[in-house]
């Protein structure tokens, strides 16, 4: 898929991705490469064609994916920061005193799907995802 300036301003000008319009601390190339992550994750015909409205259901896929990627990648500091290369682990603990007990608490999903829950965007396109796959399909 080629990413267009196109797609790139309507990208920027959706209110729910405000955190993304500062153009030094997103610099093109990185929502280009966000979008571009995007349109793999989306690249089922499940998802339909591509076209720029807010009513597209491949388009506010790709929104919402591209926002996750940047959000979980470079946080709030943007292109200034390194990315990021930790895994999240859910982790349980206790103290009483100076007592204290830690344990590694298993996911609830499988990885890939577990790491879409750490965004609001990621949670909106997990929600889409799942629609994307509801129901039988004509082969």
């Amino acid at each position: 898929m080629i990413i267009t300036p196109e797609m790139i301003a309507a990208f920027r000008s959706n209110p729910l991705m405000k955190a993304f319009t500062d153009a030094v601390k997103w610099p093109d190339e990185f929502i280009v490469e966000a979008l571009c992550e995007a349109g793999t994750e989306t690249g089922s015909s499940r998802w339909g064609a591509l076209e720029l409205t807010c009513d597209n259901f491949k388009w506010r896929g790709m929104q919402y994916f591209a926002a996750h990627w940047l959000a979980t990648n470079f946080s709030t500091l943007g292109s200034t920061a390194a990315p990021g290369s930790d895994a999240r682990l859910n982790v349980a603990q206790k103290s009483v005193g100076d007592e204290s007990i830690a344990y590694r608490v298993p996911q609830m999903m499988d990885a890939g799907t577990d790491w879409l829950t750490y965004t609001n965007f990621g949670q909106q396109f997990y929600r889409l995802k799942k629609r994307a796959g509801m129901g039988a399909k004509v082969v």
